[in-house]
């Protein structure tokens, strides 16, 4: 882009059932009829929106296309994994996952680089898979859903998680699934769960993690906020700083006003090509922690676009620009790709 590297921080890709998980699923589960639970929701409008059939070679083309260096990648199936009752199952899909993505990643590892999936029904095995997936199939991060039945993504029972990523060095990008969670029932139509579903869902994955204390206890953990945008977060940090300073005994492991946690340059964020809150974001929160992302290839990603969209902005400056297509998101996934001056 005019010189500039491009890391799109939250690409996705198709991890069907066959080719993905029934290949690398262990017996019993492999069996299954139904790998994942659907709502039948017709997302791509009868093949109009997005691409279905994509394949590590085509998504290589297709970063050509758009002008994308390197793509950090997210599942489309697995966003799912927090709806998955069974703990043993859910650890089953990640190991599936996982070990397909790697192969998946080895037709171009220079360019394609993976995030595990965790099963979080599951801590000591999600502990476990991450730490496989970092040390030995070279993932540079770990996903997690913003949403499991009976779980908060600030609880305690999480730390071991956090503090396994912390040892590490790699970050946790919460994901939400873009389908109906916690608030079931309040929409007939796919339209209005998708526009109440990512924000909502990383208001309350920010809210759990700073009130929980998580970045109080965990000081070098890098966390993630994804394909929400970033234009509410300015919003929210105000809004949970006008609360906390009135109730701040009922959060007793925040120290600090939940904004200093937001600033701190430890939390990241996710922005859209073509958010107008954009600067006002970098300028309210701090412009070293907004990342780039294309959705590539989901029904809503503007592909091939996206990378044209921000390049062609007025209103932000070379050095933003530097920052949210790749620097950021190399700061955050610890890559060492060189970025052009």
């Amino acid at each position: 882009m005019n010189g500039m590297l491009v890391v799109d921080a939250d690409m996705h890709l198709r991890d069907s059932d066959n080719d993905c998980y029934r290949r690398f699923l262990e017996p019993p589960y492999n069996t299954r009829t139904l790998i994942w639970p659907t709502d039948g929701f017709d997302r791509n409008k009868g093949g109009k929106l997005g691409k279905r059939d994509v394949d590590a070679p085509t998504q290589l083309k297709d970063m050509d296309v758009e002008g994308i260096d390197i793509a950090v990648l997210y599942p489309t199936s697995g966003l799912g994994i927090g709806k998955i009752y069974e703990p043993d199952y859910a650890v089953a899909l990640c190991k599936a996952y996982n070990n397909w993505l790697h192969e998946y990643c080895q037709t171009d590892p220079d360019r394609l680089k993976g995030v595990a999936l965790l099963p979080l029904q599951d801590i000591d095995a999600a502990v476990r898979e991450l730490n496989r997936a970092v040390t030995d199939l070279g993932m540079v991060g770990g996903m997690i859903p913003t949403y499991v039945r009976g779980v908060n993504l600030g609880d305690r029972q999480l730390f071991p998680l956090y503090a396994e990523a912390e040892k590490l060095d790699v970050p946790i990008g919460a994901h939400a699934t873009g389908g109906e969670t916690g608030d079931v029932g309040r929409h007939r139509s796919f339209l209005g769960i998708h526009i109440c579903s990512h924000v909502p869902e990383q208001m309350v994955s920010l809210t759990s993690v700073v009130l929980g204390g998580v970045f109080e206890q965990f000081k070098e953990l890098r966390f993630g906020f994804l394909e929400a945008g970033c234009g509410w977060v300015p919003f929210w940090m105000e809004h949970m700083d006008e609360e906390w300073e009135k109730r701040r005994d009922e959060a007793p492991l925040c120290k600090e006003e939940p904004s200093t946690y937001i600033k701190s340059g430890r939390c990241f964020f996710g922005a859209e090509p073509e958010e107008k809150t954009l600067p006002f974001a970098a300028e309210q929160v701090r412009p070293d922690v907004l990342m780039y992302a294309s959705d590539y290839p989901h029904w809503d990603s503007d592909w091939p676009h996206t990378v044209k969209t921000v390049r062609d902005r007025t209103d932000m400056t070379d050095d933003l620009k530097r920052k949210v297509m790749a620097e950021n998101a190399l700061r955050f996934y610890g890559l060492k790709a060189a970025v052009p001056a």
